[in-house]
């Protein structure tokens, strides 16, 4: 087996545009419920689920493996995401064209998985997008004889995204945000995540497999697909965007989100924001989505409402 590239790697650079067909994807992978995001898309902006995914953009369009030589064992190519720390600094355009650059920062074993971490930023037309911190597992099937242990950078090194205060005078929903109280809960029906949805939303694609394809699931140990981590916290956007507007989250948003449970095709969901810090320059929200017997994403969003310096 290979050994990995020293830690920290830089990736190589990513650009032009987003393939075709992603943002209607998001539409279709909320099936009955992305009016939040039908609204986006009309106006001609990426929706910020699929702005969540700029580090797999990145990281799927390296350099591969030699053709026709086998995985890593026990290895999911494309990883599947655990945690995800991410920033909307500004709306991105439809077919805009975009410079996606990032390094492989931490890799780390924990009982007996595999985990790796990347830092990515995306830009376009000389304005940053997005920032992103993003925690992969890199191994489902846990080792029992795998030690804990990591290489990289520690935690504490890292330059995680946080907040753009400086972004927040130019969400065209601030009248909107205005009116909100802390206590308020904004809440999502009960949703059936089948795999036309999953199929529909990678319009196409095969970044991983995993969310799509029953016998690449079945080789990992799965009982069906999973639902792709962005497409999960969808469902909490996608209804937060038809309550306060559709670009409230692309003006300096911060997600903070960890998947706990996966979602299964053909399974239920049902998302959730709760409101818990209002301030003059700040909204902060819990947000959730439960599935039929446990809770599969937990997470925190803060979204600046003043440009004040923090």
């Amino acid at each position: 087996m290979p050994t990995p590239p020293p830690l920290p790697q830089e990736l190589a650079l990513v650009e032009g545009p987003l393939p075709a067909g992603v943002a209607e994807g998001s539409i279709l992978g909320l099936g009955g419920y992305a009016a939040g995001v039908r609204a986006l898309v009309d106006l001609g902006l990426v929706p910020p689920d699929v702005l969540t995914g700029m580090t797999l953009h990145l990281l799927s369009r390296q350099p591969r493996r030699p053709k026709g030589s086998e995985p890593r064992k026990g290895v999911i190519e494309g990883g599947v995401w655990v945690r995800e720390q991410v920033t909307y600094h500004a709306p991105m355009r439809i077919d805009e064209p975009i410079q996606v650059s990032g390094k492989a920062v931490r890799r780390f074993s924990k009982k007996g998985r595999r985990y790796g971490v990347t830092i990515s930023e995306t830009r376009g037309d000389g304005r940053l997008l997005v920032s992103s911190c993003t925690t992969g597992l890199l191994s489902y099937r846990r080792d029992p004889e795998l030690a804990d242990a990591h290489e990289g950078l520690a935690e504490s090194e890292l330059d995680l995204p946080g907040p753009d205060w400086g972004a927040a005078p130019a969400n065209p929903s601030l009248e909107h945000l205005g009116a909100v109280v802390p206590g308020q809960i904004i809440a999502g029906e009960r949703v059936r995540v089948s795999l036309a949805m999953m199929q529909q939303r990678d319009a196409g694609r095969d970044d991983n497999p995993i969310h799509t394809d029953p016998v690449v699931a079945a080789r990992e140990g799965l009982a069906a697909p999973i639902a792709g981590g962005s497409h999960v916290l969808s469902f909490v956007q996608s209804r937060l965007m038809e309550q306060w507007g559709p670009e409230c989250l692309l003006h300096g948003a911060h997600f903070d989100v960890r998947w706990i449970g996966q979602t299964y095709a053909e399974s239920h969901v049902v998302p959730r924001a709760r409101v818990v810090e209002v301030a003059p320059d700040r909204i902060g929200c819990d947000i959730e989505v439960d599935g039929e017997d446990r809770t599969l994403l937990r997470g925190k969003m803060m979204l600046p409402l003043a440009g004040a310096l923090r």
